[in-house]
This record gives structure tokens, sequence and C-alpha cells, in this order.
């Protein structure tokens, strides 16, 4: 099967529909678009249904309807890293969504947290996001596509004297419902302080008997009539919330969520806190025009099996299945990096009516179809059975193991372990198979942020492995099989006196081209160590330079530290790039290497892109990334995998380098011509608002003619498209005053 939407089709295209410069133009030196089509098969060959969708730590789901074919989508939202991971729902009732990147470049960029919500009652779901201590909006303006616009960049309430903006933290999630029954979207967000919940009522619906626009008021200041303990997550019933003046203050961050789960009329609170796994139902027992807060249950939502989420767990109902009934979905939000439980950090509880509870049904929604290493994921490309084709080692920072509270504060324990997937496709088709979770079962040995490199470090013939680590030394793992699985000896500390501070990342890589493999390592500072190879046999390394290239890559505005995860490559023609892994989730990428090691390397692309429907896209994928390049299918364009922090990577497949100078706009939907739905299934609509259609021609991405219609003579036109198979097509519509073309996808179940 052709490769999905190759750039050098879509070049060949734009060339038999204008003109033939495109190929004489500049190029860039590499390129690549995300691709969902190698496949991952587990253990016992069943394939993961999304493998590169990239990990969840901390979410929190929402719906909304991204191809408007009326049916609720899902989109996650995963604090660590600020990543959307949108699902489209199927029919299929095994696998009922499909992991769809494609409609993340309709979001406006989130971070810390976000809420989807229909404020002004359209039915299509708007934005609410933290922006500058308080809450930005953005309205969906969908009508032929996925649309957003921004509403308010800081939504204003009327606190005592005036209008300015409702306060939230970047770690609380907020409840945002229709609290009073009027119809409109009010808000309940927690005091400055933390403690009290304040009512923020919208008067939208009492000003103009519609929901465009907001008006909120602080109506409140002791809804529910509770209080918050000031040490933990206790909850005090019949407060009238004291004088503020001499309340000291607690810590903050706390999720709100509000569901009528008493079924009596009136909303109920469910609570969750930093530091804390469990969430706190609180019964409501008033009137919607005066809540009253009368029962606690902290074993919510089923005394036998309670979510139990370190830390700060945060819910939303969602109805995942289709059959009418919403579900509970359950994860962690604290902003920590090193508290989640990783890998089992989805969990969804389903309503049992014969005995009235919900029960837990998966603690690892969606997640159990990804790749999924915990925290941190680090790929590194290695042929370790020696066929010819490159297998893929995943690393980790760690994966959970437990949780305690010190004096208050919360500690959570990882260990690091390294995933093996073998490659048993082709040389032209690569297939990763799981060997195991645990290679060399370092896992009970308690190591962090294990990353590997791999060769023969001890001069046995067999192939050892080499592992930076937290402290930033190395750890020398010498095997004693040439064959299978390792058996790897007792490790050897402080390899070779090197530390180069706290992270290290080395890679084992002949970078000076003298028949002898040296050592590049990255560390948290950002920058990379070069430590040069001396001797054929065993290995003998001397630093030559802590800051090789001049590289540094960190953002100083943002943080004090780079998290460099350098990947040297060697394309075809023996020359040497380097694509740097960032805390800050991009991809840098130098060249000018070769016979320049004493100088400082050139920058080429600060932020390294893919490319979809001829656009450039930086790659950002969440934060502290790895990344792994290698051709992996034999076609002289190299491919790369992209891991996060969230435990989980990304595939981008190599395509045709595309050139430096096309715009942008030059593959954009024009202006005068709308097609939708886009993805397609069944039919395509086109309506051309500047003269009749006079011929389409739909072409593949070979650049064959699939579809062809002529004088047509309509402005508008709908087209059956159920024979063309899935995959990407570019359209040319000629009018009676110009020539057009668009890009459609084709996707079905």
């Amino acid at each position: 099967m052709l490769r999905n939407f190759k750039f050098v089709f879509l070049s060949f295209i734009f060339l038999y529909t204008f003109s033939n410069s495109v190929f004489s133009q500049n190029r860039h030196d590499f390129g690549f678009e995300r691709s969902q089509n190698v496949r991952i098969l587990r253990s016992d060959s069943t394939v993961l249904c999304f493998p590169w969708a990239g990990g969840i730590n901390s979410v929190r789901a929402s719906e909304i309807d991204f191809n408007l074919d009326g049916i609720k989508d899902l989109v996650v939202f995963e604090k660590h890293g600020n990543r959307l991971l949108p699902f489209i729902r199927t029919a299929d009732s095994v696998s009922p969504y499909r992991f769809a990147p494609e409609y993340r470049h309709a979001f406006p960029d989130l971070h810390n947290w976000a809420i989807f919500k229909d404020y002004n009652l359209d039915g299509k779901e708007d934005i609410f996001c933290y922006g500058l201590a308080g809450i930005t909006v953005y309205q969906n303006i969908s009508s032929d596509s996925l649309q957003f616009q921004l509403k308010t960049e800081q939504l204003q309430s009327f606190y005592y004297n005036g209008y300015t903006n409702l306060y939230t933290s970047t770690d609380d999630y907020l409840a945002i419902d229709d609290i009073d029954g009027d119809g409109d979207l009010d808000i309940l967000n927690f005091w400055l302080l933390g403690k009290y919940v304040h009512f923020h009522k919208n008067y939208a619906m009492q000003n103009a008997g519609n929901a465009d626009d907001f008006d909120f008021r602080l109506e409140d200041e002791c809804w529910g009539h509770f209080e918050e303990g000031g040490e933990d997550n206790s909850i005090i019933l019949n407060s009238d919330c004291g004088q503020k003046d001499d309340e000291p203050s607690r810590h903050i961050g706390s999720t709100l969520f509000m569901y009528d789960f008493s079924g009596n009329g009136t909303p109920d609170l469910v609570v969750g806190d930093v530091d804390y796994p469990n969430l706190v139902w609180l019964h409501n027992g008033g009137t919607p025009a005066d809540a009253r807060m009368t029962m606690i249950d902290t074993l919510f939502p089923n005394p036998l099996q309670p979510i139990w989420l370190y830390s700060m767990p945060v819910i939303n109902m969602i109805d995942i299945n289709g059959d009418g009934q919403k579900e509970l979905l359950a994860s962690p939000s604290d902003p920590s990096l090193t508290k989640s439980q990783d890998n089992h950090s989805f969990l969804v509880y389903q309503y049992n009516a014969d005995i009235d509870e919900y029960e837990m049904i998966t603690d690892s929604f969606l997640q159990n179809e990804m790749i999924e290493t915990g925290s941190g994921a680090y790929p590194v490309f290695y042929d370790w059975d020696r066929d010819g084709l490159q297998d893929l080692f995943i690393a980790n920072y760690g994966s959970y193991d437990s949780s305690a509270l010190h004096n208050g504060y919360l500690s959570s324990y990882f260990s690091s372990s390294i995933i093996y997937l073998k490659n048993i496709g082709t040389i032209e088709s690569p297939v990763f198979q799981y060997v195991t979770n645990d290679f060399g079962n370092l896992k009970s040995q308690n190591w962090q942020a294990l990353y590997p490199t791999f060769g023969d470090f001890d001069g046995n013939g067999t192939c050892d492995m080499l592992c930076g680590n937290i402290d930033g030394t190395l750890l020398l793992f010498p095997n004693l099989t040439s064959s299978g699985l390792p058996q790897f000896e007792p490790e050897v500390r402080n390899y070779a006196g090197i530390d180069v501070g706290d992270f290290s990342t080395p890679q084992y890589f002949d970078l000076d081209k003298d028949g002898m493999s040296d050592l590049m390592i990255g560390n948290r500072r950002g920058q990379i160590a070069y430590y040069r190879n001396i001797s054929v046999n065993i290995p003998d390394f001397y630093l030559i330079t802590d800051t090789l290239g001049g590289v540094d890559i960190r953002d100083e505005n943002t943080s004090f530290f780079g998290f460099s995860v350098p990947c040297f490559f060697r394309n075809s023609h023996n020359e040497t790039f380097l694509f740097c892994g960032t805390e800050q989730g991009s991809i840098a990428y130098f060249k000018n290497i070769d016979d320049n090691l004493d100088e400082s390397f050139l920058l080429s692309e600060e932020k390294m892109f893919e490319v979809f429907y001829g656009n450039r896209y930086d790659i950002i994928e969440g934060v502290r990334v790895g990344v792994a390049v290698a051709d992996i299918d034999n076609d002289s364009y190299p491919e790369m995998i992209v891991g996060n922090y969230a435990g989980g990577v990304a595939y981008f497949d190599g395509i045709m380098p595309p050139p430096i100078d096309i715009s942008i706009q030059q593959f954009s939907h024009p202006s005068s011509l709308k097609v939708y739905p886009n993805p397609a299934s069944r039919e395509l609509h086109i309506d051309c608002q500047q003269g009749n259609i006079i011929q389409l021609s739909i072409f593949d991405a070979a650049g064959k003619m699939v579809l062809t219609q002529n004088n047509v003579d309509q402005l508008a036109l709908t087209i059956n498209v159920s024979h063309l198979s899935n995959g990407f097509y570019i359209g040319k519509i000629v009018t009676d005053q110009e020539q057009t073309c668009f890009k459609i996808m084709i996707s079905r179940q």
C-alpha cells in the first residue's frame, strides 16, 4: 500500500496543477510527517490500536465533535507537557476510538488546564483554559471545519466594587456548569488562599435572554457552607466561612466537579486535593438557590473500589461507549512530574444499576493501546539481534512504584526500566513487537533516568549496554551472551570516571570518523560533553570538551535547564547531523559538524517541524523529549521517533524535504472554496463562491487521477467518494473565473 501522503507526491501534484518549478527550489535538509502506519504488536501478536499517541500521565477528558459529523468525539488534555490527544468516535464496538492527531492543528495553544463547555448553547463545545492568573475563553465557530476564535483573554467577574479577572491558579480545575439552573454557565472557584468555594453567577440570561456573552458576579463567598481543612484534605460542614482577614493561607491546588450523583435535583460537589489520592464527595442537601453540603463520602464513588490516584485526581462524566449512560473518568492532575501513577493513570468507572454503584472497568483507558513507558520516554534505535533491521529501545525516567506523605508533603517513588521492541518487519516495512518491558531486568534495581547506548565496551565480543542516569555518571552493564536477551554481569558504576552533571544521556557514535566510536553525552544543563575514544579494542575515553559544538538548548525564559538528549545521525552521503531533544518539547537540529568539531555547530532549526497539508508545524511533543533518527524503511529519508515525559512516543515518517521558499498558503483552502466534511467518508460537498464549477479532478497520492467530472456548470457539487481508499488526496477545481487546488482526507472504519 502506498505510504500515507508522502510530500514528494504532494509536490508532484502541485507541479501537475500549476508549473514545473517546484523541484528547482531550495529545500530543507529533512522532511517529516506524522504517521500512524507502523504497527506495534504486543508479545501475543495483537496490535496496539494507537501506539504512537504519546502516552498519558495526568489528563482530563472532554467531548467535542471534531469532524462535524454530529457525533461527539473525545479530546484528552495532558497536563504533563500541555498536549492535546484527539480521538474520533468510530462505530467499532471493540475499539470505539481512533487517534486523530491531525485535528491538533485546529486548536489554540493550551496550557495548565482546559475545560470544554458549550457556553452559548449552540451545540458546539467552547474552550475554557488557564491564562494569566485567570481564565481565557475560545469560542467554537466551526462551520465547515473545526475552528476556534478568542472570545476573551481574561474572563471578568464583579468582585465587591468592580469587575476584575475571575481568579484561578495554574493548578486548580474549576467547576464550570449551570449551577443555578437558569440556562447559562456559572463558575465555582476557590478563594485566592484556598479553603472556601466562591460562586460566580452568570447573569447573561437575565441581561439578554441568551448566553452569547458573559456577566459574572461573585454571588456567594461560602457556597455550600463548608470549608477545607487548613493542613489536609478534610472537610468541615456547616461553616459560615469565618473572617477571611484572620485566616492563615493553606496549600493551593484542588479540583472541583459538579454532578447530581444523589439524584435529588441539586448538584453535588466532588473535590480533589493536591498531594492526596482520594476524592471527597459532598452531598448537596440544599436547594438550587442555597447549596448546603450535608454529608461527606471520602471513598468516592464506591467504598470497595474508591478512586485512589496520586495525586489530586480530577473527574469528568462522558458516555464513552455510546450506550446512553455516562461513565466516570478519573486521572491525576498534580502538576508535578514526579507524583503521577503514570502507566495506570486513567480510570473508568461504569454505573451498575443492579447494585446502584459505579464499578471500575479499567485503570488504563486509552493508554493500554499506546506505547506506554510510565514517566519519560527516550527512544533509541539499535539492531540488537543483528538481523539488519533497526530494533527500538525506549527507556524512561521511571514508572510509578509507591507514594508516601512525609511531614505533610507527598513523595512518590519511581524506578527505571527499558522496553525492547524487536523489528520483525522487512527492510522497507518496519513492524515492531514487544519482547520485554524490562530489558536486562533492571527495574528491581531502583535506578532512575536510565538512558542506554550499545557497544562492546569490555572487548569480549558481545554487545554491552552503557547507561546514563539521574546522577550524571555512567553505568556499564557487561553482557555475557552473544544472542537472545542479555545476561548482564553486575554493573560497573562510575564508568571511566565520567560525570557530566545530572541526567546523563550518552550516545556511542564515531563522531570524528577515525573508526573508533566516541561518547557524546547530554545533560540537564542542556549541553553535550564529548569524550573521544583512542583505543580500538577496549574503548578508552578522554574528555575533549563539555560544550561540544557550542550546543546549549536551554530556553532561559522558561527554565535554568535544557535536558539535552543528543542523537547524531549520518546520512547515505556520510554527512553528520545532530538532532537534540530538549526540556521544552522541541527538537533542535544542528549541522556543519564534520571537520568542525572544535567550533560551534550551525543551529539550522531551533524547532524541527512536521509537514501537514503542505504546511509547516513545529514538533512540540510535551516536555523533556528524547529523539531517535534512522532510515528504517530504506527510502533514503530518515524516520524520527520522539518520546515525551508522559511516557509515550510519536512516529514521524521521513519524506522529501519541503522547499524552503514555498509559502504555507499555497496549499491552504482559498476563501472562495468550501470543501466539507474533511475528513470525508461517503460524500464530499464542494461550494464555490466565485464562479460556476466547470471541471473537478481528484488525484491520489501517486498523482493518478481517480475521479473527474466535466461540464458541471454549477456553484455547488456533491460527489460520492465511498469508492476511494483511506488516505490523502488532492483535488483541482476549474471554474469560469479561476483554477484552485484543495486537499481532502478520506477516512472511514
